[in-house]
């Protein structure tokens, strides 16, 4: 199994320190428009935050070149730990409205990104039995409480992929260790690893955790980020490079 420690380098939080102090700002607005409303933001309302910012009019197509936010149709479809459509990871925190991840690691990272209690409805993609996690101060309960999470990735996408194709279809919450195997097995084109419920936790917080805490240190290594768009935290196995210009 891969170093825990080493899953988490490369991802959004690594990523968005990175960058300039007013672009990480605008990310940060973009965050907290999807956890506040529930909805995701359009291409307008960023273009006009990325303003207000004195931030100009490239601001929207950085973000997406760092595989940090993606737009369609003049909406936000991906912006970590969030997704714009439906997905198989729902997630209601306490006096919020309800938003969809990404995958289960951004999940599992939305309520330590906003500090709320909550709690996750997702379903096994092996069988679609129900799976839940609720967050009750620090305390995490999983149903049924054998689940765990696949972390894994499709092998065959290439270097130009965003973690939206490559990772966030292929990292799920299963019912059971034998359900998560039986899935991988099923599977040759994927390439994963499951992960035990704390390791999720864990990985979920080091992603995540840090996204929306404005002056924040964090030990960051642009040196080391790698040179294409799939974010090497979400590789199993840290094959994934990311483009030199992500966050």
């Amino acid at each position: 199994m891969t170093d825990p420690d080493e899953l988490w380098r490369g991802g959004s939080a690594e990523r968005q320190v990175c960058i300039p102090a007013p672009l990480r700002d605008l990310h940060r607005a973009i965050l907290r428009q999807f956890l506040q409303t529930g909805t995701p933001p359009t291409a307008a309302w960023i273009t006009g935050t990325a303003t207000a910012l004195g931030l100009d009019g490239t601001a929207l197509a950085d973000l997406e070149a760092a595989d940090l936010v993606r737009t369609a149709d003049g909406i936000v479809t991906v912006a970590y730990p969030f997704s714009g459509t439906p997905t198989r990871q729902r997630v209601e925190l306490d006096g919020f409205p309800a938003v969809y991840a990404m995958c289960a690691i951004d999940a599992l990272g939305i309520p330590v990104m906003a500090g709320k209690d909550g709690q996750i409805t997702a379903t096994d993609p092996h069988d679609d039995a129900p799976v839940q996690v609720s967050v009750q101060g620090r305390t995490w309960t999983w149903t049924p409480p054998g689940a765990v999470v696949v972390y894994g990735r499709t092998t065959g996408c290439g270097t130009d992929c965003g973690s939206w194709e490559v990772m966030c279809p292929h990292t799920t919450f299963h019912g059971s260790r034998d359900s998560a195997q039986a899935y991988l097995a099923a599977r040759p084109g994927i390439d994963g690893e499951i992960l035990s419920q704390q390791d999720a936790i864990d990985l979920g917080r080091r992603i995540f955790g840090p996204l929306l805490r404005a002056g924040r240190t964090h030990t960051a290594r642009p040196g080391r980020l790698p040179a294409d768009r799939s974010s090497a935290v979400h590789s199993p196995i840290n094959r994934l490079r990311l483009r030199s210009t992500t966050l």
